[in-house]
């Protein structure tokens, strides 16, 4: 099983890949749901995942909140992407939705271009689509070439525990190509399980491997 941990400093990216993770996603502010983080955490994060032989993946959000965001912050986005592109950084996750509730399909391709040619996973931003507007939304993502779609299967302010059967829902609407990332509660107790409950090989979460409690240690 592929384990992804969400984390925001580097001492933690240590300890996380001495603990077996096989990915990072890395964020700030994890506290706001995570947003992009600075340039120099990013360059030694892409080294240390090389070194490492890992992958990473790299937070693009300007601000917390919610994912209907304006003219001015995608352009911030794209400025982003081109960033850390130029960081050696091969794969990134974004989304965005407009207020209707629907993929934002306009702005999602200004940055999807903007990205080019890193690899997109579609964060969980996808869980505050309508339900009645997610089986189209996977469809559109796989044909836009987005690899992943990062979900919880619900509100976060409920236990993944509880969202397991729309999360199975969505891994079967999800259509070839395109991997579901089970996240926001999973934990390296709750992974295997979760992993056979939903038939998946990759799972994603900040305790996703057992940390120390002093990462810098």
């Amino acid at each position: 099983m592929i384990k992804e941990i969400a984390l925001a400093d580097i001492d933690t990216m240590r300890a996380a890949i001495r603990n077996g993770v096989d990915r990072v996603e890395l964020n700030s502010r994890l506290d706001l749901g995570g947003l992009t983080p600075d340039d120099q955490t990013v360059a030694e994060a892409v080294a240390l995942a090389a070194e490492a032989q890992i992958d990473l993946v790299v937070m693009i959000r300007p601000r917390g909140g919610d994912f209907d965001y304006s003219e001015a912050e995608i352009e911030d986005m794209r400025r982003s992407l081109r960033r850390m592109r130029a960081l050696g950084v091969k794969t990134v996750t974004f989304g965005v939705v407009d207020v209707k509730k629907h993929l934002a399909r306009d702005r999602m391709t200004k940055l999807l271009e903007a990205a080019k040619p890193m690899q997109v996973v579609y964060h969980m931003a996808f869980d505050d689509i309508a339900e009645r507007c997610q089986q189209q939304a996977l469809r559109w993502l796989a044909n836009y070439g987005a690899i992943r779609v990062l979900t919880h299967g619900g509100k976060l302010t409920v236990p993944i525990t509880e969202t397991v059967s729309h999360l199975q829902e969505i891994v079967q609407m999800a259509p070839t190509g395109l991997t579901i990332l089970p996240g926001g509660g999973v934990t390296f107790e709750n992974a295997g399980w979760l992993a056979q409950q939903l038939h998946v090989s990759e799972l994603h979460g900040s305790k996703i491997v057992p940390l120390p409690v002093n990462n810098a240690l």
